[in-house]
């Protein structure tokens, strides 16, 4: 889903709650694009887009009001990488019988603008916020309202990221670790690092809530270096460590590099194990990990391991329950979602990189590891 659709489902949901009706408009034109009719269908002509052209151009939060109707109206700007798109035009009426939050003042108006902004932008707006005990009950049935408060009542900003596209990358994340790929868990956790939401909101404290990530962070690497076969007793024993290098150690400036330093041993400590308990996969392992864009076959690997084709398949399957054709085709797939994920290659264009013979190959293979096409893996994260 782009960025601009979760914009207008957040404005709808908004309006819905607030019981207002809103127009979008794009520039240049000033064309309509979108619009949501609740308590009235008042809308400007194009004499009132000239009056105002200063106010609907602006990249903060406009409040003004028509002499030909008792609404206040709420512009609220349309922006995509900080330029200016558009505008929505928020219609609030004051005497509307049937409007159940009645905005009775631009006091109220300004809150409503600057929560609109905020959650549209993740950035607070220039408009001074007071919460007043109105705009309070206004948002309780609004899905994000204990983090929108808090952050009005603080100044915290918390962005409203996908967290579906967080699990995924974290999932990933997590197979490297078991997978022993160390490159491939360092890139991800610093991907997920540059993403503010996904520390979370475990605390209203930010250094507890640091301390705390860590500790999740050390959990679920354990639990993917645990099925990689490292001995639990190991992973939990160096966890508890690390846990309390962290209470002693951890702040707002070197809780990245501290989470870094946690994916970082797993994975070292994976490898280590997979090594010392199967030399054959591990090899197999750091193999597809350095050759996944060549051609590769039960053949290839086998001569480069100095090793029958037919045994080191019989032994992948005793130790991963795949054969040693379907554990390469896992990897692949593995790779196509890191692909599908992180780049904006087409799915002809990665079936190609891969060796499949054709998309169509590949996205059999992909719905028979995944449950999905390529297109719609893909397309969730949008």
């Amino acid at each position: 889903m782009s960025q601009a659709t979760n914009k207008l489902l957040l404005m709808q949901q908004f309006s819905r709650l607030f019981n207002f009706s809103f127009f979008e408009f794009s520039i240049p034109g000033w064309q309509l694009t979108s619009q949501m009719q609740r308590n009235t269908a008042i809308t400007l002509n194009q004499q009132e887009i000239k009056n105002y052209g200063k106010v609907l151009t602006s990249k903060q939060p406009q409040i003004f009001r028509l002499q030909r109707t008792n609404a206040l109206i709420l512009a609220i700007p349309k922006l995509e990488k900080n330029k200016l798109s558009g505008t929505w035009l928020c219609f609030i009426p004051l005497d509307s019988a049937n409007f159940v939050h009645t905005v009775t003042d631009k006091s109220d108006a300004n809150n409503l603008a600057a929560t609109l902004y905020l959650a549209l932008y993740h950035v607070p707006s220039p408009v001074k916020l007071n919460l007043t005990q109105r705009l309070d009950s206004l948002v309780t049935h609004y899905a994000m309202r204990d983090l929108l408060l808090e952050e009005l009542k603080t100044d915290e900003t918390t962005h409203y990221y996908d967290m579906d596209e967080l699990y995924k990358h974290e999932l990933l994340m997590l197979e490297a670790i078991t997978a022993g790929n160390l490159q491939r868990a360092e890139a991800l956790i610093d991907y997920l690092l540059q993403v503010p939401e996904y520390a979370g909101m475990l605390s209203s404290d930010p250094i507890k809530r640091v301390k705390e990530f860590i500790i999740v962070t050390v959990v679920i690497s354990s639990r993917a270096a645990n099925a990689a076969g490292v001995p639990s007793g190991e992973s939990y024993f160096k966890g508890d460590k690390l846990i309390r290098e962290a209470e002693k150690q951890v702040d707002l400036t070197n809780y990245k590099d501290f989470t870094r330093q946690i994916v970082a041993y797993y994975t070292k400590l994976t490898i280590r194990y997979r090594q010392q308990e199967s030399p054959y996969i591990f090899n197999i392992e750091q193999y597809l990990q350095q050759h996944i864009y060549q051609p590769i076959t039960v053949a290839t690997i086998a001569q480069k391991l100095n090793v029958n084709a037919t045994y080191l398949s019989r032994l992948t399957k005793s130790k991963t329950g795949l054969t040693l054709k379907q554990y390469i085709l896992k990897h692949k797939i593995t790779e196509a979602r890191y692909l599908l994920q992180f780049s904006t290659r087409s799915v002809q264009e990665i079936s190609l990189m891969l060796n499949f013979s054709d998309p169509s190959h590949l996205t059999r293979v992909f719905r028979q590891y995944t449950g999905k096409t390529p297109s719609e893996y893909r397309k969730q994260r949008k």
